[in-house]
């Protein structure tokens, strides 16, 4: 119990504050109805997290039960142990392309780790396993991230413990008021806050078992990474939360600093026999049914020996039983299968050269427009495809006379080719591509389609195939088409009309992008051009098909989800924004007047500063140049305080205009995440550095049809920041001239909503350009450190 003088007491003010935080946590899940529980889930679902896991290949039968056997590693022994025993974190490294994500993929579904977690009782719940496998090969951030791998976790988390659904509700109401949409967008200081909630909980009793692999597959900060699993590991009680973690990596030395601790093993130390397991089945399985009859040793003296050079990578190994099987069928003698693991190099990285100077040098040109359509393609392409795109593609970029191949669109239509698609894949990648069925992809045409996909055969091929090594090789067979990447084939091969090219098609405005950044070509204005469809009674891969697959309703601020007849002057040139192909905008080419005043028929007025700011994600961020997009329309003399009315079907305009509510300027745009706009918090800080540089007033007071009876005459964009945002914005607000003085309708200044935050740094801020006669009570509360109190806030 602790007692306190008066209520201006140090200790008080911060339980009071604490308090209130509580009290409003507990309102809002209070005030939740199902339809927020539902809607909470599926904003955290996102289909391409689990791709890498589903793809992962099965173990062999036979193989990795090693794992299981404590006289040779100590997993199962650090499964019964208890959660702080040795360590609640177990690290399985390896080289590259040596088994790691098969082996993590069998320990999560083998029983026997269930097993050794120990019995379910009353007072012991059911484990639950979750897993992430980050996806170097994949196009998609999400699935390489620390966003992707957050949000997969407490998807999972959430699905198998319904109980713990109330922790996200809160966060995820936030988030809809923040950014008005019933579908936010979960940024990574969203995701980080609700774990540590699930962790810290002390309500329910829940045991989670945690697989990550692939961590050197990580697109981002590893450093980071390597905190966050860490701080988790350390945060968890052991009793109402008991977390488990299980790693798997190459050995890099951050790994080893923060994980060469705990208890660990080399897989490649301990794969022999599985190797040796693996080759004689694949070998014995390829030869024709008289010969298995014979003895087998020859076969497994060729087992051993590629055993034996493997050094347990197990990539190495498929690569090379590929070769041999194939050589097997085809009557090769013995004598040579011998010499060609004799002359098959060791290193990995050799081996796929050897393996791309073996291609036939007549199909070196398609060989490489392959694999830079591998490389470049926003999703997994299909197999047909991937060959249609090339041969398409090719044929445009020599000009040849027919605008469309028709043996490539009968290979499309036709069952029967499938096998010939297969067989072209392997003569001109080598096995360097693998084909795989899934039923996780898109299918764009909304109809029945092959569900084979194509990828690298592994992380360290692409990354080969990126290397400097494999495009000297390719210049020495072929020059005519080196000098151009992916997204050049993918932009040629767009133009076609036919069902294949529906997986590049609906992209193409990203893939025109990297082609203008790479001052290649400019291909903005023709690709609106779309070539009439074949089938125009379906029009399949026309405008309106294309139109309709960007989904852009999500935005619904921007673009009504299907334009009927012919694109106007003025669909171009919104289309164009949009897709941020920006460039395009001066004086000789487009008046900035015409921008700012044209209205569609539906009388709608989109504020081109809004789609500059959060418009439609058509081209992935890596590609946006957002502060430059802002800069370039004020530079033009786009108003930089122009009011438009955002379309929400949750908000009833009539009802908001009779209250006096406002349309937001592009300001609280920014700062209430309308639209797509960025998570990143510096991007953001650069938006908003350029539209205060470039006349906004940070002044203006924000609207909110979220409480109609309010005006919100005086709630403006540092009251917002000093709820929501980091001490970078403040601070800006602040050099700009923000009054910290400034009351909104609930009678609190923006350092009330600082103090109820409790952000130490924030407050830093507050103190540093508060005036000397505002409150001072508050912040020198806060500024002692005499209490134990402290620890009641984050």
């Amino acid at each position: 119990m602790t007692k306190f003088g008066d209520s201006e007491a140090i200790g008080f003010k911060r339980v009071v504050a604490r308090l209130r935080r509580w009290v409003q946590e507990l309102r809002v899940y209070e005030d939740s109805s199902p339809a927020d529980l539902k809607d909470c889930i599926a904003s955290l679902s996102i289909s391409e997290t689990k791709v890498r896991f589903t793809n992962v290949q099965k173990a062999d039968e036979a193989t990795f039960h090693w794992l299981f056997d404590p006289s040779i590693v100590s997993f199962s022994e650090w499964l019964r142990a208890s959660v702080d025993h040795p360590s609640p974190v177990y690290w399985i490294q390896g080289k590259p392309g040596s088994g790691k994500s098969t082996l993590m993929k069998f320990a999560m579904k083998d029983p026997r780790t269930l097993g050794f977690l120990g019995r379910v009782s009353n007072t012991n719940p059911q484990w639950t396993s979750v897993a992430f496998f980050f996806h170097g090969r994949a196009f998609l951030s999400i699935q390489k991230s620390l966003v992707g791998m957050m949000m997969e976790i407490v998807d999972s988390i959430l699905r198998q413990i319904p109980r713990l659904i109330r922790l996200a509700v809160t966060v995820y109401i936030d988030l809809v008021r923040a950014q008005r949409t019933r579908a936010p967008v979960w940024h990574l200081e969203a995701l980080i806050s609700l774990v540590d909630r699930i962790i810290t909980q002390r309500e329910t009793r829940i045991r989670l078992l945690l697989f990550v692999d692939a961590l050197d597959e990580h697109e981002g900060d590893n450093e980071l990474l390597a905190q966050l699993l860490e701080g988790w590991s350390q945060t968890a009680d052991g009793y109402y939360v008991a977390l488990k973690i299980c790693l798997a990596s190459r050995s890099w030395p951050i790994f080893t600093d923060h994980f060469g601790h705990c208890p660990n093993f080399s897989i490649h130390h301990h794969t022999k026999e599985d190797i040796r397991l693996y080759t004689e089945s694949r070998l014995y399985s390829s030869l024709p049914g008289p010969l298995k009859l014979l003895e087998p040793g020859p076969l497994v003296y060729l087992a051993e020996q590629i055993t034996t050079k493997a050094q347990g990578v197990f990539i190495w190994v498929r690569l090379v039983v590929d070769q041999l099987v194939k050589s097997i069928r085809d009557g090769t003698p013995y004598k040579t299968l011998q010499r060609m693991i004799v002359e098959t190099p060791e290193e990995l990285q050799d081996l796929y050269e050897d393996t791309l100077c073996r291609i036939d040098s007549r199909y070196a040109k398609e060989t490489y427009v392959m694999f830079q359509l591998v490389l470049y393609s926003i999703e997994p392409l299909p197999l047909d495809t991937l060959v249609n795109a090339t041969e398409s593609s090719l044929d445009r970029f020599f000009d040849h006379k027919n605008d469309e191949i028709t043996n490539a669109s009968e290979k499309s239509s036709d069952k029967v080719s499938v096998e010939g698609l297969w067989r072209w894949l392997i003569s001109r990648g080598g096995g360097l591509l693998e084909a795989y069925t899934s039923d996780a992809h898109v299918d764009h045409l909304g109809e029945s389609s092959s569900n084979v996909y194509v990828q690298f055969l592994h992380q360290t091929a692409k990354e080969y195939i990126q290397s400097p090594r494999a495009e000297k090789v390719m210049k020495r067979v072929t020059t005519e088409v080196t000098n151009k990447n992916g997204a050049y084939f993918l932009t040629l091969s767009s133009q076609s009309c036919f069902a294949w090219i529906a997986p590049i098609k609906v992209h193409m405005l990203y893939y025109a992008k990297v082609v203008e950044v790479d001052n290649q070509i400019d291909a903005r204005i023709e690709l609106l051009n779309f070539p009439v469809p074949q089938d125009s009674k379906n029009d399949r891969c026309g405008r309106n098909w294309w139109l309709e697959k960007q989904d852009l309703s999500k935005e619904r601020e921007f673009l009504e989800k299907k334009l009927d007849g012919p694109l106007t002057p003025y669909n171009r040139i919104l289309f164009l924004v949009v897709a941020k192909l920006i460039s395009m905008l001066d004086e000789k080419r487009i008046s900035i007047d015409e921008l700012a005043t044209i209205r569609r028929p539906t009388g709608y007025t989109p504020c081109l500063l809004q789609v500059a700011i959060g418009g439609p994600d058509i081209v992935p961020a890596k590609l946006q140049d957002r502060p430059a997009m802002v800069a370039k329309l004020l530079s033009l003399g786009y108003p930089p305080d122009r009011r438009t009315a955002i379309k929400l079907p949750e908000v009833d305009v009539t009802t908001t205009a009779k209250t006096g509510t406002r349309d937001p300027t592009p300001v609280e745009f920014l700062l209430r995440k309308f639209g797509s706009v960025p998570g990143s918090d510096e991007t953001r800080l650069s938006i908003l550095k350029v539209l205060l540089e470039g006349g906004a007033d940070h002044s203006e007071p924000f609207s909110d049809t979220t409480r109609p009876k309010y005006t919100t005459a005086h709630y403006t964009a540092l009251h917002h920041c000093a709820r929501f945002e980091g001490a970078p914005m403040i601070s800006l607000l602040f050099k700009h001239g923000a009054d910290p003085g400034r009351i909104d309708e609930d009678d609190w200044l923006p350092i009330d909503y600082a103090v109820l935050r409790g952000d130490r740094a924030v407050l830093s801020v507050f103190d540093e350009f508060r005036p000397h006669s505002q409150r001072p009570h508050i912040l020198d509360v806060f500024k002692q450190d005499d209490s134990a109190m402290w620890g009641l806030l984050p």
